[in-house]
């Protein structure tokens, strides 16, 4: 089995090439240092925090991302330059659905190189330091090169818990040592005499316990049509009324602004589709009740796609 630094290694291979395709530049990938961390890990400084998981064996590594560098390779994606300045909700969350990507991969090489099931794994972002492992760490280091100016740094951490399940580190030699066969004790002899079966004696206080004999409730079915919907009527429903929807790259979202207008893919004579918990049950018209929008069916349970 690979040890800790070539596993950070393939780690950090698979980063790359995930970082690669999200910028269309080729990575160029130096080999993992080990940085060993020392206490518990903070999600409220100048990093993003990941915990990447692998179900088939419970074991959990943090993948570590400076939030500088991901700055620069978001304004990369948008199509900007990799100078970008702070960024915005929007931004935030571009960021934190590729570093979760990039931890994906990172953690489906973990578990290829192990020799584990992959089934299942995932990687999320971390705000609540309480989630992760808890320490002692041996970390690693390193950087993908991604254009002239751009070195993201991306940390590994792998727990002493982590690396128990995973069979690396002192548990596993312990483990794999052979075991020093116990010396053999010869029988000692036993007098000749005829063999006696003890029964096993009644628990102090035991009582024989003796049960109602019943018969099972007859539950009465009911007529066609007379169903008792009377415990589902207070169930609370979404109703939505869709007045068309349309498809956008990412880069037309980020640059939206008061004034901006964009098509719908309904023509303005058209009904409006209306959804209950995303069940389209209905079509009709907009109009005005006491100054406030409403709408008039016009035809239920429509066709999808009519």
């Amino acid at each position: 089995m690979p040890d800790t630094q070539q596993l950070a290694d393939a780690m950090l291979a698979a980063a790359g090439s995930v970082l690669g395709r999200l910028v269309e530049a080729p990575p160029s990938i130096s080999p993992a240092s080990r940085r060993d961390h020392e206490g518990s890990i903070r999600t409220d400084g100048d990093e993003l925090v990941t915990i990447a998981e692998i179900p088939s064996v419970g074991a959990q590594v943090v993948v570590r991302f400076q939030t500088s560098d991901m700055q620069q390779i978001v304004g990369l994606m948008l199509g900007g330059t990799d100078d970008m300045g702070e960024m915005g909700p929007m931004q935030l969350s571009i960021a934190s659905e590729t570093v979760s990507q990039i931890a994906t991969a990172m953690i489906e090489a973990l578990a290829k190189n192990v020799g584990t099931s992959a089934d299942g794994v995932h990687a999320a972002l971390c705000s609540d330091a309480t989630l992760l492992p808890p320490p002692p760490f041996e970390s690693y280091e390193g950087s993908v090169g991604i254009g002239p100016n751009l070195v993201p740094k991306i940390s590994i951490d792998f727990a002493a818990i982590t690396l128990s399940k995973l069979g690396l580190g002192s548990g596993s030699s312990a483990a794999a040592a052979p075991e020093t066969p116990a010396p053999v004790r010869e029988p000692e002899p036993v007098a000749a005499s005829p063999a006696k079966t003890k029964s096993a004696a009644p628990a102090p206080n035991a009582q024989s316990v003796e049960y109602t004999m019943m018969q099972p409730t007859h539950v009465r079915t009911a007529q066609p049509g007379q169903a008792n919907l009377d415990l589902v009527h207070d169930v609370p429903l979404q109703i939505s009324a869709v007045l068309g929807k349309t498809v956008m790259p990412l880069r037309e979202v980020v640059s939206l602004m008061s004034g901006t207008v964009f098509e719908l893919d309904k023509l303005a004579a058209e009904p409006i589709d209306l959804y209950v918990n995303n069940i389209l049950i209905a079509r009709g018209e907009v109009v005005v009740v006491d100054d406030k929008y409403a709408v008039k069916i016009s035809e239920l349970n429509p066709q999808v796609g009519t």
